[in-house]
């Protein structure tokens, strides 16, 4: 049973947000660094083993030393850094972009004076680059200037301080090209099957609530078992107030850093029988089994005073983050309809916006035969059930 298109809106078709593609590019570098590091240190232990009484090259024969060892320092720095920054690192990839290009130089120095790109070393440093593939996202599009610039670098560079001419079409040079080529289109199809692999992920990258799919067929295997008992069942569907204004104000990362906070304030404070899962983008669904609709409401305004006593940190800034909820509330016996009830949550969740925000609605699934809503209101202190429609009372302003 498929969820009704509305249930999800606002949802802009990407896999990963912005603040996501940061944190898989931050661990990528870490990733990248590493081997960086081993290859660095490779390439000088080999240059030292099969040059012990100098290089035929026209360099002199500190200089391959000298570059091998400031490539082996440039990656152990990168990777001290990724490990001691994590996914706070800023610009990742623009770090991993220079690491290549750094890298590429060095090793160049030292194919150069071992001879040229037909010696044992001409590939230097280049396979670094091709690394990239499969440590860092966004495809050939974010790799052509690493893993192709690395391969010019490393071939003009070389060329030049080996001093000789390439004669025609080299040999190691086309390899290398046919390389930096497999390299590209390999990134390509590793992000190709990273974005497949989360769309059917059962969770979340961000926020580890349940992804779409998953979602959707709990919530129907829980209706179907619920249907047989005489346990109530309580949905929540919630967004947070104003998060474009968070996006526009601290960026698309902070709001996904506020996305991820929240729900793991939710999770810290629901049973191990609840569920929540995210519709598309700040819209989330909550689904608290064996629970009626007050304590249902009650749970929200605890966990609405909870965020109002404590703003979130956010970029060094303190976000006060509210949100509205939309609550249907399904009896012992009642009909458990998907539809029916993503619909009427999603009606009490628009009356809570369309009012004033930070607040609660609720409302009943339709009465069986009957083509009309009736729809209850519920205030902070969850004293009083009224069927009044949707006029949300004024709860507590975060």
């Amino acid at each position: 049973m498929a969820f009704p298109s509305r249930a999800f809106r606002g949802h802009d078709g990407r896999v990963y947000s912005e603040w996501e593609i940061h944190k898989l590019a931050a661990s990528g570098l870490g990733r990248l660094s590493l081997f960086a590091s081993v290859a660095a240190l490779a390439l000088v232990v080999a240059d030292v083993a099969l040059f012990r009484t100098g290089h035929p090259g026209a360099l002199p024969n500190w200089a391959p030393k000298v570059a091998g060892g400031l490539a082996l320092l440039v990656a152990c720095g990168f990777l001290a850094l990724s490990q001691v920054r994590k996914s706070e690192v800023q610009r990742p990839q623009l770090l991993g972009l220079l690491l290549c290009l750094g890298l590429a130089v060095g090793g160049a120095v030292v194919s150069a004076a071992a001879g040229g790109l037909g010696t044992a070393l001409g590939m230097g440093l280049v396979p670094v680059a091709w690394a990239w593939a499969l440590t860092m996202p966004k495809g050939a599009s974010a790799a052509a200037v690493p893993i192709a610039g690395s391969f010019v670098v490393h071939v003009v560079l070389t060329t030049m301080l080996s001093g000789e001419a390439p004669q025609g079409v080299d040999g190691p040079a086309l390899v290398m090209a046919l390389a930096t080529g497999l390299a590209l289109a390999a990134s390509q199809v590793v992000e190709t099957w990273r974005e497949k692999a989360a769309a059917q992920s059962t969770q979340d990258w961000l926020t580890g609530a349940l992804a779409r799919p998953a979602l959707e067929a709990r919530l129907e295997t829980l209706c179907a078992m619920r249907a047989r008992s005489l346990a109530p069942v309580s949905l929540v569907m919630f967004d947070v107030d104003h998060f474009k204004s968070i996006n526009d104000g601290y960026g698309r990362g902070a709001g996904d850093e506020v996305l991820e906070m929240l729900v793991n304030c939710i999770n810290s404070e629901i049973r191990a029988s609840d569920f929540i899962g995210r519709c598309g983008g700040d819209e989330f669904l909550l689904v608290l089994d064996e629970c009626e609709g007050p304590q249902a409401v009650s749970l929200l305004e605890r966990l609405r005073h909870r965020l109002a006593a404590r703003p979130m940190v956010v970029s060094d800034s303190q976000v006060r983050v509210s949100f509205s909820a939309g609550v249907v509330s399904v009896g012992p016996g009642d009909a458990l309809v998907v539809k029916d009830l993503l619909r009427n949550a999603e009606k009490a969740l628009s009356a809570s916006k369309d009012t004033a925000r930070n607040r609660t609605s609720m409302a009943p699934p339709p009465p069986p035969g009957s083509g009309s809503v009736v729809e209850v209101e519920t205030s902070a202190e969850v004293s009083a059930v009224e069927t009044q429609g949707f006029s949300p009372s004024g709860n507590t302003q975060g």
